[in-house]
């Protein structure tokens, strides 16, 4: 989109709809509005924050402080409020704690399951995500448990273990080096930990409000796009402009070219890194600075081994090359975090038991399960997914790994490897299923899109799927696509 900017009674009428609040026959003091920080108590922030003194277009409208009558801040995410802690405007790092749970645990019966958008939010890699269940059934055992008068009985995990014998789920996020799977349940520790809160990175482009700052000028936002406002006549005469809005042409160019990552070159949807966030589904931000193309799903690494025109196949980056690494997280991530892809046909789920209570002898032979090697011997994997068919006659031993081990990982793979795994069940084709990995099929909207010569993209005001056309020769709305835009 372009936007005209020659005249100045345009200009001065376009400031005046953007800072509404602001009264237009004093637009240079209008501006000192935006100039003024957000304090309250500790906490000070400007640019992209905005509350108290600071009005809504001087930061995003999804970033809103709100001072209480306590002196604390707090802002509202997903209709979730949260207690912010601090603020570090130079690392961009957030400490924030979920309201509802700085009191009692018990003191409510029922939680909201709260996701941070994460085209805004990136989860600190020294915390992790765990999985509360509750309403549980009273007459089975679970690890980690505790009982409420109103929850009844709940459990805190790094899975989804429990989501047949329990009725809610909820997750929370605490520092990586909290285990509740290591003994019973503290409650105590674990309120401790939840009103300590966690941190996160706040993932907004710094470079076009540091440009705008190098010309004496004033961040803001106008809806979600950022704008810079100046002083232009002497007197007072404001222009504010968008910062970095890419016309239609310039979103095809950039998003039908491939980027590097690591060691790996020509990627494209649902892909994306900074500079690229027209180009990428929000939840498939990649990390480049290891040397490999890694990607964060539910507090998980997975490296991004391949892709091509409808595909991309990704292993667990813990789980290359070693069999046992310490404190594997379970993601039960498939259908609630990758919304554009979804498994090849081909693809099965290896579930691994770690630290059980009994041997290797009481496995019967010829079954989907077999020895891990690690803790001593005390582990071991099954090969097909537990609600298989084929596990119905080992529902018996399936049972005693859920009971008698202190935690399991399931992990995505191959079919066919672990068909070789179950042929010859040794570590070595063991290791090979899971270096591997598993492939995904790339959502319907974007095959489509490439086939009618079209760019794959995202619109992060509308969180809808896009397709960029070359000179209006592009697919139409009756194949299917969210939004066309035509260079």
């Amino acid at each position: 989109m372009y936007y005209p900017l020659s005249s100045y009674s345009i200009l001065f009428f376009l400031f005046c709809l953007i800072f509404y609040h602001f009264p237009c026959a004093s637009s240079k003091q209008g501006l000192g509005w935006c100039e003024s920080l957000f304090q309250c108590g500790n906490i000070t922030a400007d640019f992209p924050f905005w509350g108290g003194n600071r009005h809504k277009p001087c930061g995003h409208p999804l970033l809103e402080l709100h001072c209480n009558n306590n002196n604390t801040t707090s802002l509202f995410i997903s209709n979730q409020e949260f207690y912010v802690g601090q603020i570090n405007q130079t690392s961009n790092i957030l400490t924030l704690a979920r309201s509802d749970l700085l009191g009692s645990f018990c003191s409510s019966s029922v939680y909201n399951t709260t996701t941070l958008p994460p085209q805004f939010f990136e989860l600190s890699p020294t915390y992790k995500s765990l999985t509360v269940s509750y309403h549980c059934d009273p007459k089975l055992s679970y690890r980690s448990s505790y009982t409420c008068p109103a929850l009844g009985t709940f459990s805190v995990s790094q899975s989804l273990d429990y989501q047949y014998s329990c009725q809610k789920y909820f997750s929370v996020n605490v520092p990586t080096s909290f285990n509740p799977e290591e003994r019973g349940l503290n409650l105590t520790n674990l309120e401790s930990v939840l009103r300590k809160g966690f941190d996160v990175k706040l993932a907004i482009d710094e470079i076009p409000c540091q440009e705008c700052l190098s010309t004496r000028g004033i961040c803001g936002f106008n809806s979600t796009t950022q704008i810079c406002c100046n002083v232009t006549s002497p007197s007072g005469g404001v222009t504010c402009v968008p910062q970095h809005q890419p016309s239609a042409d310039e979103l095809y160019r950039r998003c039908s070219e491939g980027f590097s990552c690591g060691s790996q070159r020509g990627l494209k949807y649902p892909l994306w890194k900074p500079g690229r966030e027209d180009c990428g589904h929000p939840n498939f931000k990649l990390n480049c600075s290891g040397g490999f193309a890694e990607i964060n799903i539910a507090s998980v690494i997975f490296r991004i081994l391949d892709t091509s025109y409808s595909s991309i196949r990704l292993a667990r980056s813990d789980y290359i090359g070693d069999l046992c690494p310490a404190n594997p997280l379970n993601a039960p991530f498939i259908e609630n975090v990758l919304p554009v892809l979804q498994f090849t046909a081909d693809t099965e789920l290896l579930t691994l038991y770690y630290g059980c209570r009994f041997n290797s002898s009481d496995i019967p032979p010829n079954i989907y399960a077999g020895e891990l090697g690690c803790d001593e011997g005390r582990s071991y994997y099954v090969t097909r997914n537990l609600s298989s068919p084929l596990l119905d006659t080992s529902r018996g031993l399936l049972n005693n790994f859920r009971e008698m081990c202190k935690r399991n990982v399931s992990v995505p793979a191959s079919g066919p490897a672990l068909n070789d795994l179950q042929t010859s069940p040794n570590r070595d084709n063991l290791k090979m299923a899971l270096d591997q990995g598993f492939e995904l099929e790339v959502h319907s909207d974007c095959v489509t899109c490439l086939d009618s010569h079209g760019a794959c993209g995202y619109n992060q005001t509308s969180s809808e799927f896009v397709c960029y056309c070359k000179d209006g020769k592009c697919g139409n709305n009756d194949e299917g696509f969210s939004q066309l835009i035509s260079a």
